[in-house]
């Protein structure tokens, strides 16, 4: 849908010299030292597929805003080219594009909600909300149609003939996301959107987008600052400092394997409950915190060590077929489906919970209120993928890395020392 390829933005008189400054390698502190040139950003590239919820972030000053406004040419980029993919014109070099290109895609292909509500005082909501209608020169009922749907969307509904100054700023930055769906752009780039609002409103309008981004599958590039919405929102993340991009995956990915100490810094206070998933804490049966215990015929019982009394049965094919406590059966039960029920009085040992490997720590934790045993992980086919105890929750958590990287950790210290913190 989007491909950015080698975008770069330098500020000052002559570009094109602190351009080729770059390109030999200097630093970005020499280059300003040298000229008094500014680097905003520096051989970017990425791409986003459609429907995508691709979030960048960094601090103030990392270059995150500029890019952004170099996508759609709010600023223009000193080298690199920004492609965008449509079903009736294939692939379009906006960077390419005259002014008559450049205003169309604005106005059909591309919406920008700002941090800055914007809106227009005078207007009504709904003509604040079809203004981008008005300027595609849509028929007015279809506009206001179309206005309306969108209101209600964004949970504004009986708002449509109020003015901006009669609302909060949280119904504001509403009325202003609902402008930039009105014109069904099919890629919408936001600019820290959310950033003053306050923390419940902030939440709620979070919770507001992905319900609009899962009915209206649109494409989002959204900027910030904040960690925990990056993580919250994204489907992938991409961190930026000093003008480029640093890292690129999944939050889970970030969370868990950051490649730089200044990604380890961003994600160290992180909650990783919500991206963390029973996969990348859960033991394979084959780790050395597992003993095959026995066989049954075509069963294979296994004992975690910790787990004296606990047996755990597969077959030949690694399906799972029972847990055991001291040596009875317990019945086995969809964790997602215990949730929904109260807690016990005190953890059960007469039942065990399985779920699938892409269940997050958070419900696995939760799951931990209700059942003392280990979580089964198992994949479609009732095949398991690996084990979670009270131990693998807590190794997932504090040290925010998968159980392979943490037995690798382990094998490195000496016998009897303790695993190394890790970041």
């Amino acid at each position: 849908m989007i491909r950015a390829e080698g975008v770069t933005k330098i500020f000052g008189p002559d570009p094109d010299a602190a351009l080729r400054l770059l390109e030999q390698g200097r630093s970005k502190d020499d280059i300003r030292a040298e000229t008094g040139h500014t680097v905003g950003v520096n051989n970017v590239s990425f791409s986003l597929e459609p429907g995508e919820f691709f979030v960048i972030m960094g601090l103030s000053g990392s270059g995150k805003s500029t890019l952004l406004r170099c996508i759609n040419r709010l600023i223009e980029p000193t080298a690199g080219h920004v492609y965008l993919q449509t079903e009736d014109e294939g692939e379009v070099d906006i960077t390419s594009l005259d002014p008559a290109g450049l205003r169309q895609l604005r106005k059909i292909r591309m919406s920008m909600v700002f941090q800055r509500f914007s809106l227009f005082p005078h207007r009504t909501i709904l003509d604040n909300v079809t203004y981008g209608l008005e300027i595609q020169r849509r028929k007015r009922d279809r506009a206001r149609e179309i206005g309306e749907e969108m209101i209600g969307l964004v949970g504004l509904a009986g708002y449509e003939a109020s003015y901006p100054s009669e609302l909060s700023g949280g119904m504001q930055q509403r009325v202003g996301l609902a402008r930039a769906l009105a014109t069904e752009a099919h890629v919408l780039l936001m600019d820290e959107p959310f950033s003053a609002l306050d923390p419940l409103i902030k939440m709620q309008m979070q919770d507001e987008l992905l319900k609009i981004e899962r009915q209206l599958a649109r494409t989002i590039l959204f900027i910030t600052h904040d960690l925990n919405e990056a993580l919250r929102l994204g489907d992938r993340i991409a961190i930026m400092e000093s003008g480029e991009v640093v890292q690129i995956g999944t939050p889970e990915e970030i969370i868990v394997n950051p490649r730089t100490d200044y990604v380890a810094d961003f994600v160290e206070h992180a909650d990783p409950t919500g991206v963390i998933t029973a996969q990348t804490v859960a033991l394979p049966l084959e780790h050395d915190r597992f003993v095959l215990d026995h066989r049954e015929g075509d069963v294979r019982f296994y004992r975690h060590k910790a787990e004296e009394d606990v047996l755990i049965g597969v077959d030949d094919d690694d399906v799972f077929t029972q847990m055991r406590v001291a040596g009875e059966p317990v019945a086995g039960r969809p964790l997602l489906e215990v949730l929904e029920e109260e807690p016990p009085d005190a953890r059960r040992r007469d039942m065990v919970l399985t779920c699938a490997p892409d269940v997050t720590l958070r419900k696995l934790l939760r799951g931990r209120t209700y059942v003392a045993l280990p979580a089964m992980v198992l994949d479609g086919g009732g095949r398991v993928r690996g084990v979670v105890t009270e131990r693998e929750l807590v190794e997932g958590i504090l040290e925010k890395r998968g159980n392979q990287d943490l037995g690798s950790l382990e094998a490195a210290q000496p016998q009897g020392a303790p695993v190394a913190e890790a970041r």
